[in-house]
């Protein structure tokens, strides 16, 4: 826009200039040429930033080039013709188009030594130079918003960056806080089951002694009463640890652990991406599949590169423990393969029991393919 509203200035001072220099029926064509020219130069460098140096990129600027040469061209043709200079000198600025930069220069000199009246030789000079000056001072404005363009670019990337690490340090220090609950959980479960679950069954074994030689058949019914109450609480304390127990098992953390010994031995490569609300009798069966795989994995393989894959769906749990060494080899059946202790029965009880699939092929190895519903 800014570059439009030049070269409506500049038109306007040419029809200033040109009335007195020009007969009237002579000068409507000349301005309508003017014009002409003007808007095909603005068309053509319509998405053209100032240049810095003689570059032309596009075939826009390049009409724009000669464009410009043959606007400067007619003022060699006839003196009063000059007023065509100014429009085509200002787009020649922005491509640093130095061959019409010199021409303009050179029917200005030729000017000034016309016949025509001095004010008249100062006004077209001085157009000239407003044309010039216009021109360069919206290639600054121009570099001037790049620049703030690309500062304000870099600050939103920056921003997003900063955003993403600022989430990234909340995730982590949630996962702290998550696993410091986890592990004060596993604390209190073994506290009461080794100190008061043990009591109570200690107390309840007594209990039942003193009943056992108890003869007073009053004091007895009372003893029973107790014992009751004691089974009652020892089984509600067993329910509440299995619980806390069930609730502090972490399945990433789980799996990691278990799949450990393969590190020393083998390429282990673990994708988990699983939510912690996991119902526990999936978990469980996630964990129960994963041990009793990555056991057959140590009895029963030699192959060298483990892949275990755990993620969650929006519909199911997907589980996958591929076992593979370094070069591909052509799928054979199942049957073909010796699957003898290798425990396949025990994994698809535990992912039958929560009402999964398990699909297993030897491709390259032994892969065991799991998906649980939710």
């Amino acid at each position: 826009m800014e570059r439009f509203i030049d070269r409506i200035i500049i038109f306007l001072l040419t029809v200033f200039v040109g009335r007195m220099i020009m007969a009237d029926r002579y000068l409507i064509v000349v301005l309508y040429s003017v014009l002409s020219v003007a808007f095909f130069d603005f068309f053509l460098l319509s998405k053209t930033i100032q240049k810095d140096s003689f570059k032309l990129e596009r075939a826009g600027e390049k009409a724009a080039f000669i464009l410009q040469i043959l606007a400067v061209c007619v003022a060699f043709i006839d003196n009063d013709l000059i007023i065509m200079v100014p429009i085509a000198l200002y787009g020649a600025v922005i491509i640093r188009n130095y061959v019409a930069g010199i021409m303009a220069l050179s029917a200005a000199l030729v000017y000034l030594s016309s016949d025509k009246p001095l004010s008249v030789i100062l006004y077209v000079e001085l157009l000239l130079v407003i044309a010039v000056y216009l021109s360069v001072k919206c290639g600054r404005s121009e570099k001037l918003k790049k620049t703030v363009i690309g500062f304000r670019d870099e600050s939103v990337i920056k921003a997003d960056e900063l955003k993403k690490k600022n989430a990234e340090l909340i995730q982590a220090k949630d996962d702290e806080v998550y696993f410091g609950r986890l592990k004060e959980r596993n604390r209190i479960a073994r506290e009461i089951h080794d100190n008061v679950g043990h009591m109570l069954t200690r107390a309840i074994l007594q209990l039942g002694a003193l009943i056992a030689i108890c003869k007073d058949e009053t004091l007895k019914n009372g003893l029973n009463d107790l014992k009751a109450t004691l089974d009652t609480a020892m089984n509600n304390i067993r329910n509440s640890v299995h619980d806390l127990r069930d609730e502090a098992i972490d399945i990433p953390s789980a799996i990691e652990e278990i799949a450990a010994p393969l590190k020393k031995d083998r390429n282990l490569k673990l994708e988990i991406d699983i939510s912690s609300d996991v119902n526990k009798e999936v978990k469980y069966a996630i964990i129960g599949v994963v041990k009793e795989a990555v056991s057959n994995i140590i009895k029963h393989s030699d192959n060298k590169n483990v892949d275990i894959t755990l993620i969650e769906h929006p519909a199911m749990y997907q589980l996958v423990v591929h076992d593979y060494g370094e070069k591909s080899v052509q799928s054979k059946p199942l049957d073909d393969v010796d699957i003898t202790g290798m425990g396949l029965d025990n994994i698809k009880a535990r992912v039958n029991g929560v009402g999964g699939n398990v699909l297993i092929t030897a491709d390259d190895g032994f892969r065991i393919f799991v998906t649980i519903g939710k």
